[in-house]
C-alpha cells in the first residue's frame, strides 16, 4: 500500500510540474548543462539574468545564440531546459 501511495505521489508531482510548465532535470543533466553553459556561453560573454527577459525576448536570444555558438540539437535542448528551470525557480544557480 505504501508503494502505491509513493507511486501516486511521484506521478501526481510529475503531472503537476508538466501542467505548470516547470522543466525537470536529473542531477547529471544539470551538471552537464552547467558545463555546456560555461563552454558555449560564458566563454564569450557575461551571464545575462534570464529572469529579466520576457518569454519572447528570451526565446529570441536563445535561438540566436544557439545558432551562433553552433549548439547541436541535443545541446540546445539541454541548455534550454536548464535555463528554463532556472527561470522558473526549479534550479537556483545557473552558474
Amino acid at each position: 500500500m505504501r508503494a502505491l501511495a509513493g507511486i501516486l505521489v511521484l506521478a501526481f508531482g510529475g503531472l503537476a510540474q508538466v501542467l505548470a510548465g516547470t522543466p525537470e532535470l536529473a542531477t547529471n543533466d544539470e551538471l552537464m548543462a552547467k558545463k555546456l553553459y560555461v563552454a558555449k556561453c560564458a566563454k564569450c560573454h557575461k551571464f545575462y539574468e534570464p529572469r529579466k527577459y520576457n518569454e519572447a525576448e528570451w526565446r529570441k536570444w536563445m535561438n540566436t545564440m544557439s545558432r551562433k555558438s553552433k549548439l547541436k540539437p541535443e545541446q540546445d535542448k539541454l541548455l534550454n531546459t536548464y535555463l528554463d528551470a532556472y527561470r522558473s525557480g526549479t534550479v537556483t544557480n545557473s552558474r
